[in-house]
């Protein structure tokens, strides 16, 4: 199965990537906007917080190759995105056991956006206990309707996921496919079960 380095992944996206007998990673699609490739989605006090790292648009105005895109320095992304996460994932249970190890990942300032999402795709295997060799595909393959889905933002299609305690749910209900952070933050060493289990 073939896919595309998404920032801090979905559910759906890991679940995949988990239940996949080979996982290949494609960076020569064409890049698109309004997909998981630069933003997630995580449960802030407000409900559904969506995180956008922003990118550097070809000054040619050509399709750019997703693993041609740089990362935009000249804002101060990270450091609001990491007091978003803060303040939404603080009092969960284990926001604090792989915090500093977040961190460390987190704050790397690589040039390119597929790097940066490839060293946290890894951080989050590592979290989950999860021994899959991800293969670099060196052409572009055609993606099948199945594996685009795990990429789109805009209208999404998956249906409900099994709830899990979540820590504002509360207040907003229970959120499905969030990013795999909240599933991690919340349940912990549990959330590779809660991954396998799913149809």
């Amino acid at each position: 199965m073939q896919f595309i380095p998404a920032y801090f992944p979905s559910i759906r996206y890991m679940q995949a990537l988990i239940q996949a007998p080979l996982a290949e990673i494609n960076t020569q699609c064409h890049y698109q906007k309004q997909t998981y490739r630069n933003r997630c989605a995580i449960y802030g006090a407000n409900g559904r917080l969506n995180l956008t790292v922003p990118i550097q648009h070809s000054k040619t105005h050509a399709h750019q190759i997703d693993g041609e895109v740089k990362i935009m320095w000249e804002q101060d992304w990270q450091k609001q995105h990491w007091k978003s996460l803060e303040s939404a994932y603080r009092s969960s249970p284990f926001f604090e056991f792989y915090e500093d190890e977040l961190r460390e990942v987190f704050f790397q300032r690589p040039e390119y956006l597929m790097e940066f999402n490839m060293s946290l795709i890894h951080c989050l295997m590592e979290w989950l206990t999860l021994d899959k060799k991800l293969s670099l595909a060196r052409e572009y393959k055609a993606f099948d309707e199945r594996e685009l889905l795990l990429i789109q933002a805009k209208n999404e299609t998956f249906e409900d996921l099994p709830r899990y305690s979540q820590v504002f749910e509360n207040k907003h209900g229970f959120l499905s496919n969030l990013s795999t952070l909240d599933l991690i933050f919340n349940h912990g060493p549990q959330s590779i079960s809660y991954l396998e289990e799913l149809h």
